[in-house]
């Protein structure tokens, strides 16, 4: 499992420092792909945050002495119990008081995510450095846990073509705004993914033109994924931007 991570915060024209925001933001995301019920603002100290959070059995730190739990895993916190008005779910406050005792929790936390959360967020991470920016959904169907990462436009697919070292000469010659070379490129957009080791299916949604004004232009729409084949793509994602930078379209 990765570990916390911020690089996806910096700022690739400057190569600039994660700030205490950019702390907080991943912070956030950890929690909110952990699927708990919370609140977060700025912390008393620079740097800091103040945290509301429900108590998890999924998270044993979050009951009985807190605090004492939080330092044994290296973490100081002011702890305050709630009572249940008037933010039921919300029993814990946490005041975390610098950018480490933030990242620190966020490690935490990322240790107790299911096998489909942790991929979902590795997903999140590796769309972000490329600047596609969405959630990333977990479906139950059936007995699996499934990711959806829904449906991309024309630019964000692109984006992601191009950041799988998919062909740019293909990508010019094709008019994404046709429904014909639409297709053509869902086909193009499957096999740059296949060599990443895996088979998906993209599926190209025209968009008519009457339509277009209210629904934008055409569309990709992914099939679901399982949490290994999900690492996969992110893990190619990571590569390919670390290897070339991040990606950007084509004037």
């Amino acid at each position: 499992m990765q570990a916390f991570d911020l690089s996806h915060e910096d700022d690739p024209m400057t190569n600039s420092l994660p700030t205490p925001t950019a702390m907080a933001r991943a912070l956030k995301l950890v929690l909110e792909y952990a699927g708990l019920g919370f609140e977060l603002e700025d912390g008393p100290a620079p740097g800091g945050c103040r945290l509301r959070l429900a108590p998890s059995v999924v998270h044993p730190w979050t009951h009985g002495d807190v605090q004492a739990h939080l330092l044994a895993e290296g973490i100081t916190a002011e702890v305050e119990h709630l009572a249940p008005a008037p933010r039921p779910g919300h029993g814990l406050a946490l005041t975390l008081p610098s950018e480490q005792e933030v990242q620190a929790l966020g490690r935490l936390l990322e240790t107790r995510l299911t096998g489909a959360q942790n991929s979902a967020l590795q997903l999140h991470r590796a769309l972000a450095r490329i600047g596609v920016e969405r959630h990333v959904e977990i479906q139950d169907v059936g007995s699996r846990a499934l990711i959806d990462i829904g449906m991309f436009d024309t630019a964000a697919a692109a984006v992601l073509y191009r950041s799988l070292s998919g062909d740019e000469s293909v990508l010019r010659a094709l008019d994404l705004g046709d429904w014909h070379d639409h297709e053509r490129f869902a086909r193009e957009l499957e096999r740059a993914i296949a060599a990443t080791g895996q088979v998906l299916l993209v599926e190209s949604v025209p968009t008519c033109g009457h339509c277009r004004g209210r629904h934008g232009g055409n569309l990709i729409r992914f099939d679901y994924l399982d949490a290994d084949d999900v690492l996969l793509l992110a893990d190619a994602l990571h590569r390919n931007t670390a290897s070339g930078g991040s990606v950007r379209p084509s004037n």
